[in-house]
């Protein structure tokens, strides 16, 4: 190791030093306001309603699950004569897939959050065409509140024995013409954020008739402008809340039909590059997730958002990258498994409190596709059988994210224990091949802790630091940075 004897002595003796400090350091490890702030993870995707899936997920620390409802497979194929769309007895509706992923969440004590995704043809007021076959055509929005009404109704807690759901999201990155169509008018006008502001609201007014403490969540938005496939979220974002400029961001004339009704926003910030990668001036990345915060923020103080909280929080519901192996052009176990601890980091930096990785398990191979049109973003290896899928070492870092980074004032650091709760945290450095106690805190109420250490462990780019609550260690996290560069999500 270069420079390792030159320091290896100021090393041991500071280790005595810190350990002497640990005490008082404690107490200055955690900052009181932002150290309340939580975050919470999910997982998107789990592959079915097998037990074992919803016991891995609430395995890797997860609180949350989002499960998809398919309108178009829940509903009949062909509207009934006579039909009652918002009764959710009606014999026309197959709710036998969503009954049982909400009663297997419930039963692995997790939060379900119900995506109502897709749309049956009858709801769909023109047709997509065939180079986007997954595509919804502008649903009508009262068809979809009749639908968002029956299935809050059946998940109001008092429904044959079906337990409550709380949480409810109304369709699928509507700004992608893969999801939704259509983006623009022949002449080039943008159309989609207006047509789902009528939709989120139909959404919004049948979900809240059934409960007013259901919350909903508008569609997570997909992450970069793409001419003349996608619009680019801050784009889209600015007029579904009828807002203008991007550094300042303020209302446009008028009252934006009454406001947009959720009580959440959400992105999906797949990252071409690293945590700290920002893309385009419309894109949304895990490293430019503050541009997206000041534009709900003063959408908020506009009145252009009417929810029900005093702050309309932003969620995370879809990220990852794919992984080397099984992908050839996924990001190698070491790198996705550090800037996954990272983009936690980054997140939570940014105010996220609730982030959903996609998925639990990657997708099976399909040979006629190429790696990067399948997604290899699991946090296990596919098996024959979901028993014999392996656990990712990502898993881990998603689990119990943990960094630190050496700087003037000290190695500082942050992370979250596996369980989100309380108690003592041990920070320890590598010197030599032995883990040595640098530091010894406590994380909040939330699982969180962070601080610093004040040494200059780290600055030689030599060495990894670790977390330890309970019996558990965090991944090492390495003093040799990793810096941004240009990578494709799904490899």
């Amino acid at each position: 190791m270069s420079g390792a004897r030159r320091n290896r002595a100021g090393r041991l003796s500071l280790s005595l030093a810190i350990l002497v400090a640990a005490v008082a350091l404690a107490c200055a490890a955690i900052a009181p306001a932002a150290g309340a702030r939580p975050l919470l993870t999910g997982v998107t995707n789990i592959g079915g309603v097998d037990p074992l899936a919803f016991e891995r997920t609430r395995g890797s620390g997860a609180r949350y699950v989002r499960i998809p409802v398919f309108w178009g497979a829940v509903a009949p194929a062909e509207r009934p004569a006579g039909w009652s769309p918002e009764d959710p007895s009606s014999p026309s509706y197959d709710w036998a897939v969503t009954d049982a992923a909400v009663t297997g969440a419930l039963r692995a004590g997790l939060t379900p959050v119900l995506q109502v995704d897709g749309a049956p043809l009858w709801a769909q007021r023109c047709t997509s065409p065939p180079s986007l076959p997954t595509a919804i055509c502008d649903p009508d929005p009262r068809a979809l509140q009749a639908f968002a009404t029956a299935a809050a109704r059946r998940f109001d807690g008092s429904f044959g024995g079906l337990p409550r759901v709380r949480h409810w999201q109304a369709l699928n990155e509507p700004n992608l013409s893969t999801y939704f169509f259509p983006q623009f008018e022949t002449s080039g006008k943008a159309l989609s954020a207006g047509l789902y502001r009528d939709l989120v609201n139909a959404f919004y007014a049948g979900v809240k008739a059934v409960a007013g403490s259901n919350l909903v969540l508008a569609a997570g938005l997909g992450p970069i402008a793409n001419p003349p496939w996608t619009i680019g979220p801050m784009r889209f974002a600015r007029e579904l809340l009828c807002m203008r400029g991007r550094k300042r961001p303020r209302p446009t004339p008028g009252n934006c039909e009454g406001g947009v009704h959720f009580d959440i926003f959400a992105i999906q910030p797949y990252t071409t590059g690293g945590p700290t990668h920002e893309g385009h001036a419309n894109d949304v990345q895990i490293g430019s997730l503050a541009k997206l915060q000041k534009l709900i923020r003063a959408a908020y103080e506009a009145g252009r958002i009417k929810g029900g909280s005093r702050r309309t929080p932003l969620w995370i519901t879809e990220f990852s990258w794919d992984s080397k192996p099984p992908d050839p052009g996924g990001l190698p176990m070491r790198t996705l498994t550090r800037w996954t601890a990272e983009a936690l980091h980054e997140a939570w930096l940014a105010g996220i409190d609730h982030f959903f990785w996609y998925s639990l398990r990657d997708d099976a191979r399909d040979l006629e596709r190429p790696y990067s049109q399948t997604l290899e973003s699991g946090l296990y290896f596919r098996g024959a059988t979901l028993a014999q899928d392996r656990p990712k070492r990502v898993l881990a870092a998603f689990r119990f994210p943990f960094v630190a980074y050496p700087g003037r004032r000290g190695l500082s650091f942050w992370g979250r224990t596996p369980n989100s709760k309380s108690g003592r945290v041990a920070i320890q450095v590598l010197e030599g091949k032995r883990w040595r106690k640098a530091l010894v805190t406590r994380a909040n109420q939330a699982g969180i802790f962070h601080g610093t250490v004040r040494s200059n462990y780290g600055r030689d780019r030599h060495g990894s630091a670790r977390a330890r609550f309970a019996k558990a260690s965090s991944v090492p996290f390495s003093m040799r940075p990793v810096a941004d560069f240009r990578h494709p999500p799904f490899g």
